[in-house]
């Protein structure tokens, strides 16, 4: 998407004013993760040692290794698999540890960010690559009202089981992990950061704020689409089902993981409004960048969270 530069102007100058009176109200960093009463929404069943089925090794000179693995999902009862995609720094030794979610979408997978993750290894840092189970989003499942909350809630299961399997790896530095989601995947990075606490920092790109609210109101063609496509009390118990889950009410409880917003002055799935609240809503340390870009980014911004990762973990 594209605008025209007045137009854009106006966005950045909107956002910069919502943002200083978003700031100007006192954010408590809280000590402790979400209470146990609501964070047993993710709990799952905890195992000794994490089965896993390894694939092939790709080596890249002068980068890393690249190794493909399945878990069995505890969202399932074993049934399902997780599909990991690991890229390690050449040489032994224990490495700070990026996890990527990734976004949304039918055609979407964890390979978007291999490329990503390629960079950061020569620079000491291990990726691990979940693939998640929200392919389609917005689709009306006649015998699930409750529909895409399953999924964002398997995805926050998903992904902590994957950090169990790392902490048993010799490549992995769980003290020093960082999680980095797009869209769902930032969605589901919120969640992750408000419950588990191994989570060390957190970059969310174009992330949604409260959900439940702005598809009751959008005009954004397919979520509207999709909010007719229901009736009245098939869509009321959609919205109770994944109102719990806002990442607004769980970033509050992300300290002492540091935090990184990348949001976009054209994303048409997220307004400005949504994107302060849920910034002002978050605990310290956090950080925000604006980029003239639609919901999937550009450029700028992947230069822009590789260095904040980098300096996370290096100090540099």
């Amino acid at each position: 998407m594209s605008q025209a530069p007045g137009t854009a102007r106006a966005s950045r100058t909107l956002y910069a004013i919502l943002t200083s009176l978003a700031l100007a109200a006192t954010v408590t960093a809280h000590a402790e993760k979400a209470p146990p009463d609501q964070a047993m929404r993710f709990d799952y069943a905890k195992v000794t040692g994490v089965p896993a089925l390894p694939g092939g090794v790709q080596r890249k000179a002068r980068c890393c290794d690249i190794t493909e693995w399945k878990l069995p999902s505890p969202t399932a009862g074993g049934s399902s698999e997780i599909e990991l995609t690991v890229v390690a720094p050449l040489g032994k030794g224990k490495h700070p540890t990026v996890l990527w979610l990734h976004r949304e979408g039918a055609e979407v997978r964890r390979a978007m960010f291999v490329a990503e993750a390629e960079t950061l290894a020569a620079s000491g840092i291990a990726s691990l690559l979940v693939e998640l189970p929200f392919k389609q989003p917005y689709v009306h499942r006649a015998d699930n009202n409750v529909g895409d909350a399953d999924v964002i809630r398997d995805a926050v299961i998903d992904a902590r089981r994957a950090i169990d399997w790392a902490a048993t790896r010799p490549e992995f530095n769980i003290d020093k992990l960082a999680v980095v989601g797009h869209r769902y995947g930032a969605w589901t990075a919120a969640l992750l950061a408000g419950v588990d606490p191994r989570i060390d920092a957190a970059v969310l790109m174009s992330p949604p704020g409260k959900p439940s609210g702005w598809l009751q109101v959008t005009e954004q063609p397919k979520a509207k689409a999709f909010r007719d496509s229901f009736d009245k009390a098939n869509w009321a118990a959609y919205l109770s089902a994944i109102e719990p889950l806002d990442p607004e009410k769980w970033i509050i409880y992300a300290a002492p993981a540091k935090l990184h917003f990348q949001f976009a002055t054209s994303d048409a799935w997220v307004q400005t409004l949504e994107q302060v609240d849920l910034f002002r809503a978050a605990t310290l340390p956090k950080s925000r960048q604006m980029f003239e870009s639609d919901e999937l980014l550009n450029e700028e911004a992947k230069k822009d969270r590789h260095t904040w990762l980098k300096r996370i973990f290096t100090g540099k």
